[in-house]
């Protein structure tokens, strides 16, 4: 049988009804159309009258892109704020706002009077010790001789021994404070006493609220000094978008204060906390500066492009050689162009991103070189009328069509909720300093997993030096006092019994404050071994640790370097997740139909194209007094591979009642129109019908169809939409 073959003439055809606004009508001769292979043949004139135009396919690398707001923040460790150990008055400024400055670099000098306090102190401690030598130099030969009583000598020895120790105690808080021993322990009395306040870190100095003359306090915000070289880029990303967003993903940043430039570079880690509010994440990037010139600085904002990136190079044509008779896309291949007229040939495609005028042509019979229509296409392809609709391989996956025999499927009386992702509250907790002081290192960075004792920063804290000194204080008293005991027992008869008695006295009442003091010093997260390397050296530890409570991730974190904190401040905030739970939102009118044990179906906002099975564990016992809500609990299986955050939204429905299995449909197979409900059944002949269907139970998976459809039927159940869009197109 010969190939269907339409022969466009005026005589027979009106063919000026395929006009369209803003087009010419077809011509009336020379037009060839081959329905069954989708060619076009146009004679010279033909062409010309509708003034056909064609341009070659490109091959290029194609991407798609998230778009979302960003800022910019310095790094944990690259800023820092500047405080002073003493109270004290500003006698010098040597550095100022805009100032490049070296860690450890002296930024501004105090006049204190605890320093010179303690200057004073420190050289009575040296004078004592020195008178005291000299006696007990003079004592030990007139003891040795018998010309002085042992008793006297012995308490000589424990008089120098008592002025050591409180040198070694001023000595030790004197290295505590970062301040020169020469210059504590200069004879030149009018020599200046000056504390340093200096720059933890290397950088700019940005802020600077002194003067000299202000009295500042040990709490006080003085400085800010912050590290250009590198700047941490925090994107925000929704939570329906949060399943497309993975490390190392390329992001372009373009920033509001530098119009028309763009930075690449990488997203490096993912946040773990969902914004109550905002229903925001946060992933981050990092961008290196050029030192000598940086051109990204904190506290700017702009916008990220997240992109992802094909694999393979694509083909691309303009958007306007795409044609569509509804569901089918497809373009028209120039085949032959000579001067007596041109051939064309019909060629389905599937279509990806559209941009700039462009679109990505992900499959179809196109090559690179192939020239297409982009201009008379319109008018060509309505000569395509079939009347009938089929949809072709390539548009089926362009429309991502599947098809489905209909089965007998279980259809549940349920009930829908709206909920909320609920890590327990044994599995999130906040980290915090056991006393105030001020930040002095962070060892983690964000969402960095952890162990349970892990250190996550250092805090420096005078109470932990006093509480040192006052250990120390107790060592060596305990060392005075057992040798002092250890030299009257060794006297023998010439000692009164009364003597030996209070001085085992005095000795456990230093070793019971000893321990108190070092299980109080342990408690507070300093180790054994520490303590004795204290006691050793007389090195005050300078900071005490804060460790992780639980193991996990660092979800939370927003303090600054040399920031002063409080012993009840968080700060930071954990969450284990390897168990979690879904908290559902009962109304009222449903408390009675919730019970433990039941079957839950939960779909998350942050994973569109996942239900995941639970079970009901736990019905709270009442109903909130402004609410009206009671909360029940869903117990779901650990998900590998996926990020969860605590509050992500939920929609989860609840099995009330089952029945027998029943002729039945997806509830994405159906298209509404109007009061009346439609199927796609899919022909033999591969054609596709719009049947209407008499429905009845449905729940969040299927309905049940009672007239209308057949066991073994195929019908469509995804890519509907587009087929009641192709299907309006033939009608």
């Amino acid at each position: 049988m010969k190939p269907l073959l339409i022969v466009v003439f005026l005589a027979t055809l009106a063919l000026p009804c395929f006009a369209h606004e803003g087009h010419q009508p077809l011509p009336t001769k020379g037009v060839n159309v081959d329905l069954k292979s989708g060619r076009i043949t146009l004679s010279r004139p033909a062409r010309d009258a509708i003034d056909v135009r064609t341009v070659v396919v490109d091959q290029k690398r194609g991407d798609q892109r998230l778009r979302a707001y960003a800022s910019l923040v310095s790094p944990w460790t690259k800023y820092a704020v500047v405080t002073s150990r003493l109270s004290g008055r500003v006698v010098s400024l040597p550095a100022r706002p805009g100032d490049v400055v070296q860690a450890g670099q002296v930024l501004a000098e105090l006049d204190s009077l605890d320093l010179q306090t303690l200057r004073l102190d420190v050289q009575q401690a040296r004078t004592d010790v020195e008178l005291s030598r000299k006696i007990l130099d003079g004592l030990e030969p007139a003891a040795t001789s018998g010309a002085v009583a042992g008793q006297r000598l012995i308490e000589a020895q424990q008089n120098h021994q008592q002025n050591l120790n409180t040198l070694q105690i001023l000595q030790a808080r004197m290295t505590a404070l970062n301040v020169s021993e020469d210059m504590l322990l200069s004879d030149d009395q009018k020599q200046p006493l000056r504390l340093p306040i200096q720059s933890p870190i290397s950088g700019i100095v940005v802020h600077a609220d002194l003067a000299v003359g202000k009295f500042v306090e040990p709490t006080e915000h003085l400085l800010d000094v912050v590290d250009l070289s590198t700047v941490w880029v925090k994107i925000g990303v929704l939570e329906r978008d949060w399943h497309r967003v993975v490390v190392g993903q390329p992001v372009r940043l373009s920033v509001n204060g530098l119009p028309g430039k763009s930075y690449d570079m990488q997203l490096d880690r993912l946040g773990s906390l969902l914004d109550a509010q905002t229903h925001q994440s946060l992933a981050w990037a990092e961008f290196k500066n050029d030192i000598t010139s940086p051109a990204l600085r904190p506290g700017m904002n702009g916008q990220a492009e997240l992109a992802w990136v094909n694999a393979k190079a694509t083909l691309s044509v303009p958007s306007q050689a795409v044609q569509s008779d509804g569901a089918e896309r497809y373009v028209l291949v120039e085949e032959a162009a000579t001067k007596e007229g041109s051939e064309y040939q019909k060629v389905a495609v599937v279509v990806g991103r559209q941009s700039g005028g462009q679109t990505e042509i992900l499959a179809g019979k196109l090559l690179p070189g192939d020239r297409v229509v982009t201009q008379g296409g319109h008018e060509l392809s309505s000569l395509f009328f079939l009347g009938v609709l089929r949809i072709g391989a390539e548009s089926a996956r362009t429309i991502g069509l599947k098809v489905e025999p209909v089965t007998d499927q279980a259809v549940d009386r349920i009930i829908s909720l709206d909920g909320a992702l609920d890590i327990p509250p044994t599995q999130r907790t906040t980290a915090s300093a056991q006393l105030g002081g001020k930040l002095v290192s962070i060892e983690v960075d964000r969402g960095q997993s952890v162990q349970a004792g892990d250190v996550l920063a250092h805090v420096a804290s005078l109470e932990l030096q006093d509480l040192q000194l006052e250990f120390l204080r107790s060592q060596l008293s305990v060392e005075l006092w057992r040798g002092t005991l250890s030299r009257l027992k060794a006297a023998g008869d010439s000692v009164p019994r009364r003597s030996l008695l209070e001085m085992e006295a005095k000795l456990k009442t230093f070793e019971t404050r000893t321990a108190s003091t070092r299980q109080k010093l342990l408690m507070l997260g300093l180790t054994a071994d520490q303590l004795e390397a204290f006691v050793k050296t007389k090195r005050v530890i300078d900071a005490l640790p804060v460790r992780a409570p639980i193991a996990g991730t660092v979800v939370d974190f927003d303090r600054r370097l040399g920031q002063v904190v409080r012993a009840d401040e968080s700060l930071f905030e954990i969450h284990d997740m390897t168990q979690t739970w879904v908290q559902a939102f009962v109304g009222e009118r449903d408390s009675s139909s919730v019970k433990v044990g039941q079957t839950a179906r939960v779909r998350l906002v942050a994973l569109p194209d996942r239900t995941i099975e639970g079970t009901v564990k736990r019905v709270g016992p009442v109903v909130g007094q402004d609410s009206r809500v009671q909360a029940a609990w869903i117990e779901i299986p650990e998900l590998s591979g996926i990020r969860l955050q605590h509050g992500m939204s939920a929609r989860v429905t609840l099995t009330t009642d089952s029945f027998a299995p029943s002729l039945s449909i997806p509830l994405s197979a159906l298209v509404r129109d109007g009061l009346r409900s439609f199927v796609f059944v899919q022909k033999a002949d591969g054609t596709f019908e719009r049947r209407r269907v008499e429905l009845g139970r449905a729940d969040d998976r299927f309905v049940e169809i009672k007239h209308g459809l057949t066991r073994g039927e195929s019908v469509a159940i995804s890519g509907v939409a587009q087929l009641q869009t192709a299907y309006s197109a033939v009608r």
